[in-house]
């Protein structure tokens, strides 16, 4: 074969059988310059430049086809990472999966060495994490509504205690749709609008549980907690919807090995910046300022009087029911109907009587509580619904159920304001009302509730008997009992209408002799009765004096100061009925001076409350 000769590089190529052209490496033949020189002679000068260009370019083609050139090796290649994974990370990144949104941290490797029951755990674990910090936000901030501002360790408790709650239900609502997804996987993975509806259910499942829980309790909200409420409640839906649309979706992804062509907008940085505001938030009224109290004045203008003052407070007794017992009705010399003060239990009812200030000022809101492990602050308002505080806490440890004790109330019962200024007084049976000698000789409730053993008329006949002692050992100059039977009777237990007939004659007969050992001693004698639990009827002001027609019962406490010499606060709503000179009212008698550490109630007492009816 000819070979041909590159005279810039001094190789020369040879054509084999089959057309293929290797190098030729041997320096060329003396006999080709004489065939380059021929050429030369006869095409000319001309002809031979242009000859030698494009044999020069021809042989440079060629030896860039044929000419191997060194190839760099194969790269190295985990073992842990292979092209089809590759392949996925690619297409979720695409798509925003692995870049951003909540889908990124839902998105697994579906072709990685992980077990179903791993797999589908962490996804459920990461859904329930997500939908149980906003739920314990929504739950714990109705609660601060609902009790006042709470301290930052109050605050805590609640939402840890909520969120482990609501991760446990969480969790267990993404197994459930995850394991009755499992025989048909591709349905979330091919149909956007069947996962949306499936998303969708799922959080209005979650919305309506705390919507429950909210309307268990057993007073309407103010306007700004409605407002906060159901902000918080859209955000829990909104949270709800994306969180199990992207965890279902991941397992269906896992399950199937294959991607969708679903694109989603971000939003784990919006969620995340959301969350971290609003339970900041949370704690800001455990450091703020808060509502200022008045103090207490340093002194008080008083008119000497030499009155002796008696006020039986008889829960359950109506208007129409005192004028059914005409030899009681005649002991008075004023009778008049009035309105009743409105409150969820007999205890803030009461409170906003014997104190003359409504609950958002005394702070007695119910008849029993849960005190947090650790914490002097009982929490009154709570959801009939609300197992987890009820139930959960006190198991663990958290919390404990306990009657109120006078820690909680936050002003002065009208007794209170006369003895810590000299006037001798005796209070018998009133809530949150500790045992208590001195200027006032005060007789709580543990003993007496706890002596009575369920029996309601007993209940009465052991708090005459201590306040007719009481009485006649101090001969003080002004006496209050509080008589709750004709309440248990008619409203907190179930028993035979003559039963309960002959009861309600008993009670009203006790009220009869107690009212005459009085008025024999030389006191005059106010009877106030209201409405107990889910009863009807009107109030009644009843006075053995003459005294004018009341508005509401918050009238009661500013009469009691007025025939004593004292005047009335500002605080208080009402006006005396008892027709003297009024003095120019004070500010404020200021904060109620509870004794000092936690008051700890037997469990007596509280087995006792719960046997009358009080706690169900």
């Amino acid at each position: 074969m000819r070979g041909q000769y590159n005279a810039k590089r001094g190789a020369k190529f040879r054509i084999e059988p089959g057309g293929n052209e290797r190098p030729w490496l041997k320096p060329a033949p003396r006999h080709a310059w004489l065939v380059a020189g021929f050429v030369r002679n006869e095409l000319g000068r001309t002809e031979d430049r242009r000859l030698s260009v494009l044999c020069r370019r021809s042989q440079e083609q060629v030896h860039r086809n044929h000419v191997r050139k060194p190839t760099a090796p194969p790269p190295v290649r985990s073992r842990r990472v292979s092209e089809p994974v590759e392949s996925l990370r690619a297409q979720l990144r695409e798509r925003g999966y692995l870049s951003h949104g909540i889908e990124r941290w839902f998105a697994r490797d579906p072709w990685s060495s992980r077990t179903f029951w791993s797999e589908l755990g962490v996804v459920a674990f990461k859904a329930a994490a997500l939908i149980a910090v906003f739920a314990s936000l929504a739950h714990t901030a109705v609660m601060l509504f609902r009790n006042g501002p709470l301290g930052a360790y109050e605050t805590l408790i609640l939402f840890s205690l909520y969120g482990a709650v609501w991760m446990a239900l969480a969790a267990a609502l993404v197994l459930a749709l995850a394991l009755a997804l499992k025989s048909r996987p591709e349905v979330p993975v091919d149909n956007p609008k069947v996962l949306l509806m499936i998303s969708i259910g799922a959080s209005g499942a979650i919305a309506a549980a705390f919507g429950l829980w909210w309307y268990a309790f057993d007073t309407p909200p103010s306007t700004i907690e409605i407002v906060a409420g159901v902000a918080l409640a859209g955000l829990l839906f909104l949270v709800a919807t994306v969180v199990v649309s992207a965890a279902i979706l991941s397992f269906s992804i896992y399950e199937l090995k294959r991607i969708p062509a679903i694109h989603q907008k971000p939003r784990t940085i919006p969620i995340a910046i959301a969350a971290a505001i609003l339970i900041a938030l949370l704690f800001i009224p455990a450091y703020a300022t808060g509502r200022r109290e008045e103090p207490a004045p340093l002194q008080v203008v008083t008119r000497p009087s030499a009155r002796r003052l008696a006020l039986i407070a008889a829960d359950g007794l109506t208007f129409e029911l005192l004028r059914t017992r005409t030899a009681l009705t005649r002991q008075f010399e004023s009778v008049h109907a009035t309105s009743a003060i409105r409150g969820a239990s007999a205890a803030e009812r009461w409170a906003s009587l014997g104190a003359g200030v409504p609950a958002s000022l005394h702070g007695v809101r119910s008849i029993a509580g849960v005190r947090l492990a650790a914490s002097a602050t009982v929490l009154q308002s709570i959801s009939r619904a609300d197992w987890p505080l009820q139930r959960i806490a006190p198991a663990a440890g958290l919390a404990r159920l306990e009657p109120l004790p006078p820690t909680v109330r936050r002003r002065d019962f009208a007794w209170e304001i006369l003895a810590a200024r000299g006037v001798p007084s005796v209070a018998v049976n009133w809530w949150t009302s500790g045992e208590q000698q001195g200027a006032l000789t005060s007789i709580g409730q543990e003993t007496i509730f706890a002596g009575a053993r369920g029996d309601a008329l007993r209940l009465d006949a052991l708090a005459e008997r201590r306040f007719t002692a009481a009485v006649e050992q101090r001969q003080p100059q002004f006496a209050t009992v509080y008589l709750p039977a004709l309440d248990v009777i008619l409203n907190r237990l179930t028993s035979d209408r003559s039963v309960e007939v002959a009861g309600v004659m008993q009670a009203l007969g006790g009220f009869e002799a107690t009212i005459a050992r009085l008025s024999n001693a030389g006191y005059d004698i106010v009877l106030a009765g209201m409405p107990g639990e889910g009863q009807s009827g009107q109030a009644v002001v009843a006075a053995t004096f003459p005294i004018a027609k009341p508005a509401t019962t918050f009238d009661v406490a500013p009469t009691i100061l007025d025939v004593l010499g004292f005047p009335s606060s500002n605080e208080m709503p009402g006006n005396s009925l008892a027709g003297t000179t009024h003095e120019p009212r004070i500010s404020s008698y200021g904060p109620h001076a509870a004794p000092a550490g936690t008051i700890k109630l037997n469990q007596e007492f509280y087995e006792s409350l719960r046997s009358l009816g009080y706690i169900r």
